[in-house]
């Protein structure tokens, strides 16, 4: 494997968006199944970076995938909610530090962002700090806040009738349908 650090240091472990890049080539490669499963079934983990120890586990993977599923979860359930299929968003915006190194294209590959357009999703790095400022110093951007807030709809999804096989489904490293159903 081919890897780098911030700030070209020693590597200590594998940062989020290498993990979804990782697991995106393990895929691309045939290295392993949509289900986390090596290639080779007697394979439990591989080698990353050898000489510091830094190995990627079928448990790594597990753990991975659910926190991949919950995502994944949020995304299907309020586009197929609203009766958006993920071609028709015209803007996706990804906040914060994770976002600004997540590679859009692999993110997709393995079903953690919904299969936008590349070209529609734009990433805007601390939006938080840059709201807040915007809000605290600004009356009519405090003014469209409000006005924004008061048009949101809450969708929970634990509620959704099929989100355990929804769930399930978004487990497995795979994009996620153009087509929600």
């Amino acid at each position: 494997f081919a890897w780098s650090t911030i700030g070209d240091t020693a590597p200590q472990g594998i940062c989020g968006s290498g993990l979804i890049d990782l697991l995106a080539e393990l895929r691309r490669h045939e290295m392993m199944s949509p289900k986390g499963v090596f290639s080779d079934r007697k394979q439990f983990e591989v080698d990353v970076v050898s000489e510091s120890g830094i190995t990627l586990s079928r448990q790594d993977a597990s753990n991975l995938a659910q926190a991949k599923a919950a995502n994944y979860c949020g995304q299907y359930i309020v586009l197929r909610t609203f009766g958006v299929a993920p071609g028709d968003v015209d803007r996706l915006f990804l906040a914060g530090g994770f976002a600004n190194y997540v590679d859009v294209r692999n993110a997709i590959d393995i079903g953690f962002l919904a299969p936008v357009p590349g070209e529609r999703i734009v990433k805007v790095g601390n939006a938080a700090v840059q709201g807040a400022r915007e809000i605290l110093l600004s009356r009519s951007r405090r003014a469209e806040l409000e006005a924004l807030v008061k048009k949101i709809e809450h969708v929970e999804l634990e509620t959704t009738p099929d989100f355990f096989e929804v769930f399930v489904e978004a487990c497995q490293f795979k994009p996620m349908p153009g087509v929600l159903v």
